[in-house]
């Protein structure tokens, strides 16, 4: 993948084609975290760092503006270490390209491509600038979030079958409510496919809002709510996504762990350690290690529960034959498959369908 996704990439160059009119340069040696304040109901910050080219840029685009601060990496080391800190608004953070360390509160954890993490108000949080990435982070304020729930439940009820709230959404109205205002937690987006494919469908997406926002044309609010809603329902696809709603107060294997059951639950367990390792970033043993003391099992028997119970499901509540189960959950070995099925249920797939199967299936 490249290092600048090739959206951005063309988005930057229009930027700087238009820089006499409204592109305003920082001068490194300025405090650069003031392009962290937000003062507009909707901000986009574009963050690229080279360490091997000792480059580092930050865009920020507000409605009518765009303002930017390009340094040397080393500038930008020191001028950027800061104690962990939150903010007032809510923020997105989404990785294009590279890897990014993140400390949230008292743990650490590295985002890839495609990975995504919301946090609300009260996590207290700092990332940690290192290496090669490209992230886009979305800072919204309330009344932005207002406004959208607002068309979301408009729209919803039309629908004669309400969807479940947006896990984002419910974020924003668990701060209002007096029990839990003060939670602090946080959302964990895991991509179940490629990243490259994930990318695909949203930096058209971001090209257009960054393009909406800087221009702040008549009609730009309209675009960007309905814009930033199908990237809110692309998050909240399970065939695209994995999500974990975190209390930060969860120790870092809990976190680990249920990150891995999110995993294994999209893919129907068909997850291996090699895969594991590549999307949480951290060594398959330790991951090994972690299930084995959440559940006695290795992470191969983790998944293949998953995956029984899948055929399970896929035996009671369709008509499928066993053969287009098998096929459908990625087994070559009929006979394998129908071993480790009967050890776990003590019955064949057709005793276990006579038993148990759904009398309102057709």
């Amino acid at each position: 993948m490249n290092t600048e996704s090739s959206s951005m990439q063309e988005f930057l160059e229009q930027i700087r084609r238009d820089a006499p009119d409204n592109l305003v340069i920082h001068n490194p040696d300025s405090n650069i975290l003031q392009l962290y304040e937000l003062n507009t109901p909707f901000m986009i910050l574009l963050e690229t760092c080279h360490e091997k080219d000792n480059f580092f840029s930050i865009y920020q685009i507000t409605p009518g503006n765009t303002y930017s601060s390009q340094s040397t990496y080393s500038q930008y080391k020191v001028l950027s270490k800061r104690p962990l800190h939150q903010h007032s608004c809510y923020e997105i953070m989404f990785v294009l390209s590279g890897s990014i360390t993140n400390h949230v509160e008292n743990q650490t954890f590295t985002y890839g491509p495609g990975q995504c993490c919301v946090m609300n108000k009260n996590i207290k949080h700092c990332e940690i600038v290192a290496g090669d990435f490209q992230v886009v982070f979305f800072m919204i304020q309330d009344v932005f979030l207002e406004q959208l729930l607002e068309e979301y439940e408009e729209v919803s009820e039309h629908k004669t079958e309400a969807p479940g709230m947006n896990p984002i959404f419910q974020l924003y109205l668990d701060s209002l409510h007096k029990t839990s205002r003060f939670h602090k937690v946080y959302l964990d987006y895991l991509p179940v496919i490629p990243a490259d494919s994930i990318l695909e469908q949203l930096n058209p997406l971001f090209n257009f809002m960054l393009e909406e926002i800087r221009k702040n044309s008549p009609g730009s609010l309209f675009f960007l709510k309905g814009t930033f809603a199908r990237f809110l329902q692309i998050l909240d696809t399970p065939s695209l996504y994995c999500m974990a709603r975190v209390q930060s107060d969860s120790s870092s294997q809990e976190y680990i762990f249920s990150k891995i059951c999110h995993i294994m639950e999209a893919s129907r367990g068909r997850s291996s350690r090699e895969y594991l390792e590549k999307q949480l970033h951290y060594n398959g043993e330790y991951l090994n290690r972690i299930v084995k003391k959440y559940t006695g099992k290795t992470i191969s028997e983790y998944g293949q529960d998953f995956c029984l119970a899948e055929a399970g499901r896929l035996l009671t509540k369709t008509d499928m034959s066993v053969s287009a189960i098998i096929t459908e959950l990625g087994y070559s070995n009929r006979s394998y498959f129908y071993r480790i099925f009967q050890n776990a249920f003590n019955e064949t797939p057709l005793e276990y369908r006579k038993k148990h199967k759904d009398t309102s299936v057709s």
